[in-house]
Order: C-alpha cells, then sequence, then structure tokens
C-alpha cells in the first residue's frame, strides 16, 4: 500500500481562490487594503495600479506560497509586503498559500500565479513546467542562505541509529517537498545501499517502513512524532526550530536522529514569459525589501539565525535536486 497523501482542498478549489480579485486565503490582497486606507493618496494609488497593470496586460499581480502553518502575524506580515509591493509595482498584488506543493506549480503553469515561494525540488518542477525563473531566496545579511532535512524520533523511543528505522512506521511531507520527502529518501537509499531499496519502497508498506504516510505540512509531519502517530518523521530544520521556539514542541522531547546536507533555500520565482520590465520591477522590489518586522518573524528563522533580507537566487544551485529527480525518475 502507497502512502496517503493528505489534501485539504481540491485543485479546483485552489484555482478558484486565486482567480479570486481582492482576496486570497491569506487576507485581502493589497489592492484592497489600499482601498481602505483613508486619503487621496489612496485613490493617487490606485489609479497608478491600474494604469501599470493595463501596460502589462494584467489585471492584478498574484504571488502563490507553497504549504505551511500560518499564523495571525505571519499572515498579516505577508500582506504588508504585498501591500507594498503593490506600491512599488503599480498593479495590485494578491498573495494566497497553495494545498500543496503541485499545486503551487500548476497555479503558475496555468497562469492564475505570475510569482511563487516555492520548495528547492517543486521550483525544479516549476521551471521545466511552468516556465518558471528565480529571482531571490531568504539569506542572511551576510548572504548566507540554506537549510538542512531532519529525520527526527521522540527522545524516549528507543530509535539510536537509521537502522533502527527499519519496520516503523514514518511520516514524510508531500510527494514534491524536498526536504520533506526527496532528500531524506536519498539519504535512507545512501544508508542502505545493500537491501536493493527503490525511492518507491520507502513509500510503500512493508517494503522498509511498517507503514509511510504523507503528513502535507512539515508541522505536520513533526506533530504527527510528537502525538505519538508515527515513530520517525521528515522535517525542515527550519521548522523544527520554529516549533520549538513557538511552544509547540519540546526540545527535550525529541531526537535529530538523522541531519541531510545543505539544500539551497526556497526560491521566489517568476513567470519567465512576463515582461521584461515588470520582472526586473519585481526582483529590485525584493532585493531591497528591508522591513524590519517581516524579517524579524520567528517564522523567517533558518538553523537559528534571523533572516535578514532576500538575496539573489543562483538558478544552478538547483541543479543538485535536479540530478535527483532524474535519479529517481520523478518526472511527471
Amino acid at each position: 500500500m502507497k502512502a496517503k497523501k493528505i489534501a485539504a482542498l481540491t485543485l479546483t478549489a485552489l484555482m478558484a481562490a486565486a482567480s479570486m480579485t481582492g482576496c486570497s486565503e491569506s487576507g485581502t490582497s493589497s489592492g484592497s487594503s489600499a482601498g481602505n486606507s483613508a486619503g487621496n493618496s489612496s485613490q493617487s494609488s490606485a489609479s497608478t495600479a491600474a494604469a501599470s497593470a493595463d501596460d502589462y496586460g494584467l489585471k492584478e499581480f498574484v504571488m502563490v506560497m507553497i504549504p505551511g502553518e500560518d499564523t495571525e502575524k505571519s499572515v498579516q506580515l505577508r500582506d504588508n509586503m504585498a501591500e507594498d509591493m503593490s506600491k512599488a509595482l503599480g498593479i495590485p498584488v494578491t498573495t494566497y498559500r497553495a494545498t500543496d506543493y503541485s499545486a503551487a506549480v500548476e497555479a503558475m503553469r496555468t497562469g492564475n500565479a505570475q510569482l511563487a515561494e516555492f520548495g528547492p525540488f517543486s521550483y525544479v518542477t516549476a521551471r521545466e513546467r511552468a516556465g518558471a525563473e528565480a529571482l531571490a531566496v531568504r539569506g542572511t545579511k551576510d548572504g548566507v542562505s540554506g537549510y538542512q532535512s531532519y529525520i527526527v524520533v521522540k527522545s524516549d523511543s528507543g530509535i539510536h541509529t537509521l537502522e533502527d528505522l527499519q519496520g516503523k512506521t514514518f511520516s514524510f511531507v508531500d510527494p514534491e517537498s524536498t526536504s520533506g520527502n526527496v532528500v531524506p529518501c536519498n539519504e535512507l537509499l545512501n544508508a542502505f545501499p545493500d537491501l536493493g531499496l527503490t525511492f518507491d519502497d520507502l513509500h510503500t508498506d512493508g517494503k522498509f517502513f511498517k507503514s509511510a504516510m504523507f503528513a502535507g505540512t512539515h508541522p505536520g509531519s513533526m506533530q504527527a512524532v510528537i502525538q505519538g502517530n508515527v515513530d520517525a518523521g521528515a522535517v525542515a530544520s527550519s521548522t523544527y526550530e520554529n516549533q520549538i521556539q513557538a511552544g509547540n514542541a519540546k526540545e527535550d522531547d525529541l531526537k535529530i536522529l538523522h541531519e541531510s546536507p545543505t539544500i539551497p533555500s526556497d526560491p521566489i520565482a517568476i513567470q519567465k514569459d512576463l515582461p521584461q520590465a515588470l520582472k526586473d520591477k519585481v526582483k529590485e522590489f525584493l532585493l531591497s525589501y528591508d522591513d524590519a518586522d517581516y524579517f524579524s518573524d520567528a517564522e523567517r528563522i533558518e538553523e537559528g539565525k534571523e533572516i535578514q533580507r532576500f538575496i539573489e537566487a543562483n538558478d544552478s544551485d538547483y541543479d543538485y535536486l535536479q540530478e535527483l529527480k532524474e535519479k529517481f525518475n520523478l518526472s511527471d
């Protein structure tokens, strides 16, 4: 029996949400926010946005985020960034969070989103299927970026090595998740070359794990371990730190069984067929964005270090994920 994927909404519902002007899963669009502001400056901004939207052939500019758990604070900060981006571009900007990684890729492929924050592996898929072009990643003020994939267990589980995972229950995140599926699978297959396992075997009950599942999000995978629903699970290092800092997990209750090599950070990518002038404006906005509240948000911490800004993305950093995609024959 293959691991089952937990989904909250259908792709149809997601696409419908993306096409709604002035609203999103995370809140109102920046255009709507601007409309709620008092004074003539808001009306002037709206007029400018309309003119630029006509210039680019867009009624609104939509950014989709990869799956995750939103807090009231993170939603507000994301909406604030959308409003700032709208002012910079002269186009109403809307953001929403996708229900799964494939839906984020599909949103860009079908033109329902012009900008997206992808996971590293889903970006590789998006640049093939949806014409995604990486612009920026989150990094420190010194230009350092990246994170790891953790395999975690409960401290009192009696599981001490990767060998101990055989015959246990396991939680992956999403089929398109880099640190929640592709990288941990690669690490496990490298650890047991003599077993003759395949990528699919790790998701098939009884082949290596007693049973395996997809939790849908990184916090969901981590919580599945904490609540005892599975013996072990994969989770991004940034999520691990965030969940502990947010009080959703106690560090003493968990043990990091394995850490992967560094993975390139989640890129923000734009549809490459958009006008170059628009792409340049978006990139300029991201690389110069300096909202202190946005970058000090506890949910934007990787490996215990605050993310200070966006830095320029290097497309070749993701070739490693392309190699894994081909290695495991994961092409659609």
